[in-house]
C-alpha cells in the first residue's frame, strides 16, 4: 500500500443547538498549528463506540462552547481533503487541567445514535375490533344482547406471517421502532418457518435476528449497518512491511467458537474501519483478512491506526 505520511490535517467540528459551528483545525502550519489528541474506536458490535478528544491550551471562551448532546465529528487525512473517521454526540466534557505549562481539556462523544434505550412498547400497534352486539339489562334485570356498532382499540404486538424473509422482518422492526439502518447486507436471508410476534426491546430483537443470518450489526462512522463479515464485496487494502510500524502479533480467542485475531499497527489510514478487507503481504503474515475492531489515535504528533484482523 505504501502509506504516504506527509502533510497531516486534523479537524474537530462541533455544532450547537443554535446551529453555530466551532472548528478546531490543525495542519501544522502558521495560524493552524493546533495539535489535538484523539482516540476513535470501531468494532463489529451493535454498541456505539465511545471516543475522546483532547484539546490543548484552549481559551475559556472556546471551551465554554461545548455542551452535552452537541453533534460533532473528527476528520483526518494526509492532505487537504477532509475524511471523517467518526461522528456522534458529546456525552461528557472534563474540567480544564494544567500542569503549569499546558492546559488540557477533554471531550467524550458517543458515535452514532444509541438505540438501546428504545423500549418494548415501541413495537406495539393499534388493533381495532368491531363489536356488533353489547350486553344490557332488561326491565327484569337480566342480561340480553342488543345490536350495536362500536369499535374497540387495543395495543398488541405485530405478528409477521410464516414465509416472511429475515430481511423484511429486520426492516419492519427497525422502521416501526425508529432505528435507522444505513445498510443491510445479510450473509443469508432465510424465511420464517412459522409466524413471529415481535415482543421485547427492538435492539435486542434485531441483534437476535441478525445473528441467525450469520451477519453482524455494527456502527460504521456513526451509521448503523448490518454486514456480511465473510463477503468479498468490500474495500480492500494491501499492507506490506513498508506500512507496518511493528511486526503483527497474534491474540488467542477469548470465547469458544471465536477465532483468534492478528493485531497490526499502521500510520493512520482514515478509510480503514470495521469490516474493511486487508490483504497482508508481509514476511510475517500473508493472506486475506477483515477488520474486526481497532482504533485511530493521535497524541497530537503521531497518527496511528491499530487493527484486529480475522482471517477470511
Amino acid at each position: 500500500m505504501s502509506i504516504i505520511t506527509k502533510d497531516p490535517h486534523t479537524w474537530f467540528v462541533t455544532t450547537n443547538s443554535k446551529g453555530k459551528t466551532q472548528t478546531v483545525y490543525n495542519n501544522e502550519r502558521m495560524n493552524h498549528n493546533y495539535p489535538m489528541g484523539f482516540e476513535v474506536n470501531f468494532s463489529d458490535t451493535a454498541t456505539p463506540p465511545v471516543n475522546s478528544i483532547t484539546l490543548y491550551n484552549m481559551s475559556k471562551e472556546h471551551r465554554d462552547f461545548y455542551r452535552k448532546k452537541q453533534k460533532c465529528y473528527v476528520a483526518f487525512n494526509w492532505g487537504k481533503e477532509k475524511k471523517i473517521i467518526s461522528e456522534g454526540y458529546i456525552t461528557k466534557t472534563s474540567v480544564n487541567q494544567s500542569d503549569g505549562t499546558t492546559d488540557t481539556f477533554g471531550i467524550t462523544f458517543t458515535e452514532g445514535t444509541d438505540y438501546s434505550n428504545i423500549q418494548a412498547r415501541a413495537l406495539k400497534i393499534n388493533n381495532k375490533k368491531s363489536k356488533n352486539t353489547k350486553k344490557v339489562k332488561d326491565s327484569k334485570g337480566k342480561n340480553k344482547n342488543v345490536k350495536t356498532r362500536s369499535t374497540k382499540t387495543s395495543l398488541v404486538n405485530k405478528t409477521y406471517k410464516a414465509g416472511t424473509s429475515y430481511k423484511k422482518l429486520i426492516q419492519g422492526i427497525a422502521s416501526q421502532s425508529g432505528i435507522k439502518i444505513a445498510k443491510i447486507d445479510l450473509a443469508k436471508n432465510p424465511k420464517l418457518k412459522k409466524a413471529y410476534t415481535a415482543k421485547g426491546k427492538p435492539l435486542t430483537l434485531l441483534k437476535q435476528l441478525v445473528k441467525k443470518t450469520n451477519s453482524k450489526m455494527t456502527y460504521v462512522r456513526g451509521k448503523l449497518e448490518i454486514v456480511n463479515p465473510k463477503s468479498n464485496k468490500r474495500t480492500w487494502y494491501v499492507i506490506d512491511d513498508k506500512d507496518l510500524l511493528q511486526p503483527p502479533t497474534y491474540s488467542e480467542a477469548s470465547d469458544d467458537g471465536e477465532k483468534g485475531t492478528w493485531e497490526i499497527t499502521l500510520p493512520l489510514v482514515p478509510e480503514i474501519t470495521v469490516n474493511v478487507g486487508i490483504k497482508m503481504e508481509s514476511k510475517y503474515l500473508k493472506g486475506k483478512f477483515f477488520v474486526k475492531a481497532g482504533k485511530h489515535s493521535s497524541d497530537g504528533d503521531n497518527f496511528q491506526t491499530q487493527c484486529s484482523l480475522e482471517a477470511l
